[in-house]
């Protein structure tokens, strides 16, 4: 594939993810939950973020079943402040939820239940395209960037930073900004590679 801009790979990524059919999503989905599910680093977390999916994205959310009981699972919530960060939302079966800007849902905020970044173990992003040297491409609004600068600048291992994607979202190369933050790991169904 000819070099693209960011943009146009973007939009050329999205648009391979959006013709999987439902049926391969799922089984793409399920295979790489299998993987992470026995890993030590899903198995040893304590305070786990994942995301709900849209617009196609590879779904995390059958690792609610894989989940022991000593296990807290989050949400992202787009900041009121004007950081643009996020904040993480503690998610179960009663769990009310609004549409951000985005038309994304997201929990309602409940400040009893809300981490920071830092508190967190293990974060399990979305992506649009991921390479083998731990570049991640977003949506391009860059929460997660500035949510978990401090990774980069304070040379932090917590949280753990692992992309869920489909192998088709794997790229060559990515160009990485001086603002992006590398992820620690991906997981697909062809299983977990570390950077």
């Amino acid at each position: 594939m000819p070099s693209l801009s960011i943009k146009d790979l973007r939009r050329h990524i999205r648009r391979q993810r959006s013709t999987l059919a439902k049926a391969a999503q799922q089984q793409l989905s399920q295979q790489a939950v299998q993987h992470l599910s026995v890993h030590r680093i899903f198995r040893a977390a304590r305070n786990i973020a994942l995301y709900l999916p849209v617009r196609g994205e590879a779904d995390p959310r059958a690792l609610l079943k894989f989940a022991r009981s000593t296990q807290r699972f989050f949400l992202p919530v787009l900041s009121l402040s004007r950081d643009s960060k996020l904040i993480f939302v503690e998610w179960c079966p009663k769990t009310r939820f609004c549409k951000n800007r985005f038309n994304i849902p997201e929990p309602l905020l409940a400040k009893r239940r809300i981490l920071s970044p830092r508190q967190l173990d293990l974060v399990i992003m979305p992506l649009v395209a991921f390479d083998h040297y731990g570049s991640r491409l977003g949506m391009g609004g860059g929460f997660y960037d500035r949510s978990f600068a401090a990774k980069r600048y304070l040379q932090q291992a917590q949280p753990f930073l692992l992309g869920f994607a489909y192998p088709l979202q794997h790229v060559e190369r990515l160009e990485r900004q001086t603002w992006d933050v590398p992820l620690d790991a991906s997981c697909t169904a062809q299983g977990l590679s570390f950077y």
